[in-house]
């Protein structure tokens, strides 16, 4: 455990730093919340897939004039972006054994969850609330455990480590829609 020394009555003594105390159960709540946006998600996911599906087997012909599917594919698209980023933060979060490996494993997160929310926000408010609080809590626990262990933040390789996330996550999305409806131009 990470302790800080202090003077009382002019005797050094060793008290656990209260930042060291509050990492470990915001990390268990930042997994919570993670399951719980992903289970919101999957369930938004499941109707979306559900309702395109039937539309588009009995309307298979006349897809590419019809904006309303395509509108309804795009958002069952971000949806699986949004769920496979999640799925990838959960990792992560599973992933971290010490507070060593906090600020390179999480912060990376924020910035993906903060671009899969501006993506999601209009559509499905209640979700978007959920990755904000999420952000929020990540990236208090990146500022208590870097300054815990003087970590240095190196924004230029989180940022683009972040952006290779994203790519890859909107690639996974766009094959699993393309795969899903094989007819439509996108």
């Amino acid at each position: 455990m990470v302790a800080s020394s202090v003077f009382v009555n002019d005797v050094v003594r060793v008290i656990p730093n209260p930042y060291a105390l509050t990492i470990k159960p915001r990390l268990e709540y930042s997994a919570y919340l993670t399951q719980s946006i992903f289970d919101k998600l999957q369930k938004q996911w499941v109707l979306s897939r559900k309702s395109n599906l039937k539309f588009y087997l009995q309307n298979e012909g006349a897809l590419g004039e019809n904006h309303e599917f395509n509108k309804q594919v795009e958002c069952e698209g971000i949806l699986t972006s949004a769920i496979t980023a999640i799925k990838m933060i959960q990792k992560r979060l599973d992933s971290i054994s010490q507070i060593s490996n906090i600020t390179e494993t999480v912060s990376p997160m924020i910035s993906i969850l903060r671009t899969v929310n501006s993506n999601i926000y209009l559509s499905f408010p209640h979700i978007s609330q959920d990755f904000i609080e999420l952000s929020g809590i990540l990236g208090s626990i990146v500022m208590d455990s870097g300054s815990l262990i003087e970590a240095k933040f190196d924004f230029k390789q989180t940022n683009l480590e972040s952006k290779q996330i994203l790519d890859e996550v909107n690639l996974i999305a766009e094959s699993k829609i393309r795969k899903q409806y094989p007819n439509l131009n996108f």
